[in-house]
């Protein structure tokens, strides 16, 4: 196998269990995931993407009731997380079926302007994104419930310790 080929599996494998650790620290399972991955947000909605240098992932003090510091995220995750998004692709393939309902983004539309599923949260995720080692991940969230909250988009950092991913910290994009 060659080394692009190690490469593709080792993504493969690590973005399902990214996903899935997401959809876990979100409680997201029994809602409702937009089947294609989305683009990064953008705070001006011209296309471009927040720079590097105003992203911070604040780190909890221990007892968790204040910010400490900042996790030391890689600039080359960030850039593979960028990359891996100039194009959307199916998040079926990543995810066991049961956790999320899937649906098309006109789906989403036509649950949305129904009555019936006004207290339903609809999730976008974009694909993750790696650091070279796969020790720590990228991924953004957007969450929508037609009825009101949550209405918010996050950039969530997470790291792996041995072969699990856990979510450490994120950046909020907005939130309503």
């Amino acid at each position: 196998m060659s080394l692009l080929a190690d490469e593709r599996k080792m993504r493969s494998q690590h973005e399902s269990q990214v996903v899935s650790a997401v959809i876990q620290n979100y409680r997201m399972a029994g809602e409702y995931l937009i089947a294609t991955s989305t683009k990064i947000f953008s705070p001006i909605a011209k296309g471009e993407v927040i720079p590097w240098d105003n992203i911070r992932f604040l780190q909890l003090s221990p007892c968790g009731s204040c910010f400490e510091s900042a996790y030391n995220v890689t600039k080359e995750t960030y850039d593979d997380w960028v990359t891996s998004n100039h194009q959307s692709s199916l998040l079926t393939p990543l995810l066991i079926s049961d956790q999320l309902t899937f649906i098309s983004e006109q789906q989403c539309q036509e649950l949305c302007d129904n009555d019936d599923y006004r207290w339903s949260v609809f999730y976008w995720l974009t694909r993750p994104g790696f650091s070279v080692d796969f020790s720590q991940a990228l991924i953004q969230i957007y969450a929508h419930c037609p009825a009101g909250p949550p209405q918010y988009g996050s950039i969530v950092y997470l790291e792996r310790m041995k072969d699990l991913w856990e979510v450490k910290s994120y950046f909020g994009l907005y939130n309503q």
